[in-house]
């Protein structure tokens, strides 16, 4: 239980309740002298946070670090608001790479989990996991197949013609996590705007 004096920084601060805080009774927030709610500090309390997990980024190739996504302590770099930007968003992850022409590497991505295979939309951007690696990609997945096809967007070859990010079949048992790209967020300068890209 929290001591008297975080208690009490708590109600000053954020005009939440003391009675609701120790036994759960009344309103979260107390009523103000002018008898309305503190909008701002209630704001504060009903946003909504997801997991950017930094330490395992996305990535065009392979990557040897994988995050379980699942069970996120201690793997959650920071907790932060989707916004109305992504109000589906389920959790955020680090893009980087150049296979995917659409996010710049260091760009955030978006993401919401998929529950079901059946309900993958061909030709739209996943990050998908493996016990192997986590990569982004445009998935294509027909229902009885043993297999997802991963494609990148970006198209490039070599001067023999072979393509330098040539489609990636993975094997259904070894997907860990499949999650939907809702769009990709990139910081350019520091105090510039932030660019918001939706899918």
């Amino acid at each position: 239980m929290a001591g008297t004096d975080a208690l009490s920084l708590i109600v000053e601060k954020y005009g939440v309740s003391a009675d609701w805080l120790l036994r759960g009774e009344g309103e979260m927030f107390v009523t103000q002298t002018d008898g309305t709610e503190n909008l701002e500090n209630k704001n504060i309390f009903s946003k909504k946070l997801i997991p950017l997990y930094d330490d395992a980024s996305t990535i065009g190739g392979y990557n040897d670090t994988v995050a379980d996504v699942n069970t996120p302590s201690g793997r959650v770099a920071e907790w932060i608001d989707a916004g109305d930007w992504f109000p589906e968003a389920t959790s955020a992850i680090r893009h980087y790479g150049d296979s995917m022409v659409e996010y710049p590497s260091g760009s955030i991505l978006a993401l919401k989990r998929v529950q079901d295979l059946r309900l993958i939309l061909n030709g739209r951007s996943y990050v998908i996991e493996t016990s192997e690696f986590r990569v982004t990609k445009q998935l294509q997945y027909h229902a009885g197949d043993d297999f997802i096809m991963a494609y990148s967007s970006n198209r490039e070859t070599y001067p023999d013609g072979t393509q330098i990010h040539s489609p990636i079949t993975i094997p259904l048992e070894s997907v860990r996590s499949i999650d939907l790209v809702l769009g990709c967020v990139l910081k350019e300068y520091s105090n510039g705007a932030i660019p918001i890209i939706k899918r």
